[in-house]
Order: structure tokens, then C-alpha cells, then sequence
């Protein structure tokens, strides 16, 4: 597996920027292994951007420690789901923890891809998402946790510890991976996401830092106030010859 990547991370109109997100990624023996994940602190508690960036802090340190030594063991992917949910009930804990001693109310979505192999899983809470974008489609991977507009019946931390929604799929060749707060997807319809980010599109990294600026711009026209967080992953085949050497990508390899 093969992987282009780009990021975009704006405060928007907001006096500080409670967004925060991670891309790591990791060349083993059993291939290319990556964790990506957007956090948004909760809005109207105190100190989001301390909650969302301990959660991306947690979620790195159980890449290293734990998950990237589950993969060189073949561990199952049962396994790999208990530890992001081991993972989150330490970070729900820290910050609980931390709220009570200053003391005050805080809070974050999390929404995660892990790609191993050729299999991916999503972790999720929150009304951040992941969508996944292959051929001519575009499939929104997780649910709101949301009443109405503004109410979140699950996130980290604010509530009593809740069991992230945790699915697995395989990696198809040519698949991209948005990840976004709702700050980024507000106003962009799906398919403009679709089209800005589609894969037979996509020419390189620069290619995607731009597209996702593009919307990111779309929306602040249209009104959007809030942070924006977004990470997309392009995962493809053909961009190295076999001496292992990049060579120019070309249309066919994104098709």
C-alpha cells in the first residue's frame, strides 16, 4: 500500500483553535502502517483545544507503544479495536481527571483511521466523520452522535465513558479517506466533496492540500465561522518503479 497525504488546519473566525489532528505513519516488514485522526473540542466547555489535543497525544502514544506491535504480530483485528477502546478509556479518564482538579468541564470528538495491510478500521465519537471516496462514490463511514443541531449524545470525556464506534473494512487500490470537523463538511455538499477529492483527480500531495483549501474556502464564503480540521489519504498502487524509487504519477495509477 501506497499512500499520498494532505492536511488542512484553520481557526477560522474563532478567537482560538479547538481542532487538533494527527497523521502518522510507519514503513514496516509487514508494509506501510498509518494512524490518522481529527479531534474537536467540545464547544462552550472550557479548554477544547487542551481535550482534543491530549486525545491525539494518547492516540499517538498507543500507535507507537501498542498498535504498531500488534500489526508485527498479526494480531487480529478484534485485538487492534480493544486497544483504541483501551486507548480512549485512558484519555476519557486523563481528562476527567484534569477537569476535576482545575476544576472545570471539557470535552472532544475523535474520529480515527488505522490502515494495516489492506485492512483499515474507523474509530468514532462525535459528530466529526469519516468519509470514504472510491471510483465515482462517496460513503459517509460514520454516524452522527447527535440530537437536533447542537446536542452530542456521545464524545470523550464529557459524558461517562462510552464504547466508540469501531468499523473494519479492506483498503481498495485507489481509495481515499476523508477526515473532517464539522466545521470543514457544514456547507460543502457531498458531492462537491466527492469531486474536488476524487481519486482519478488527485495527481499528488500538493494536488490534495489544494483541493481541501479550495473547500475549506467554499465554506467560509457560505458563512462558516467555525474551526477546520481535515486529513485525506489517497491509498493507491503504481507510484514507485521497482527499485523502489518515486517515480511521476500518472492518471492511470488514481483510476
Amino acid at each position: 500500500m501506497y499512500l499520498i497525504s494532505g492536511m488542512y488546519w484553520d481557526k477560522g473566525e474563532r478567537e482560538s483553535n479547538q481542532d487538533s489532528l494527527i497523521l502518522e505513519q510507519v514503513l514496516t516488514k509487514r508494509g506501510r502502517v498509518v494512524l490518522a485522526a481529527v479531534c474537536d473540542g467540545i464547544g462552550g466547555l472550557t479548554r477544547g483545544e487542551v481535550a482534543s489535543g491530549f486525545a491525539c497525544e494518547k492516540l499517538k502514544e498507543y500507535f507507537y507503544r501498542e498498535l504498531l506491535p500488534m500489526v508485527m504480530k498479526g494480531r487480529s483485528r478484534r485485538a487492534i479495536g480493544k486497544c483504541f477502546c483501551r486507548c480512549l478509556y485512558e484519555s476519557s479518564e486523563g481528562l476527567k481527571k484534569y477537569a476535576k482538579e482545575e476544576p472545570i468541564g471539557l470535552g472532544t470528538t475523535v474520529s480515527a483511521v488505522f490502515l494495516w495491510k489492506k485492512h483499515y478500521a474507523t474509530v468514532h465519537l462525535g459528530d466529526s466523520r469519516i468519509y470514504q471516496i472510491r471510483r465515482k462514490k462517496i460513503r459517509q463511514l460514520t454516524v452522527d452522535h447527535k440530537q437536533g443541531k447542537n446536542r452530542l449524545t456521545k464524545c470523550l470525556s464529557s459524558f461517562p465513558y462510552q464504547m466508540p464506534d469501531i468499523r473494519y473494512g479492506r483498503v481498495r487500490n485507489r481509495t481515499g479517506f476523508l477526515l473532517c470537523s464539522d466545521g470543514f463538511y457544514h456547507f460543502p455538499e457531498k458531492e462537491l466533496l466527492k469531486s474536488l477529492l476524487s481519486p482519478a483527480e488527485i495527481n499528488g500531495e500538493q494536488a490534495i492540500s489544494k483541493r481541501l483549501r479550495e473547500l475549506a474556502v467554499y465554506g467560509m464564503k457560505r458563512g462558516e465561522k467555525d474551526n477546520m480540521a481535515a486529513i485525506y489519504l489517497l491509498c493507491c498502487r503504481g507510484l514507485f518503479d521497482e527499485r523502489g524509487k518515486k517515480k511521476p504519477y500518472g492518471r492511470d495509477d488514481f483510476k
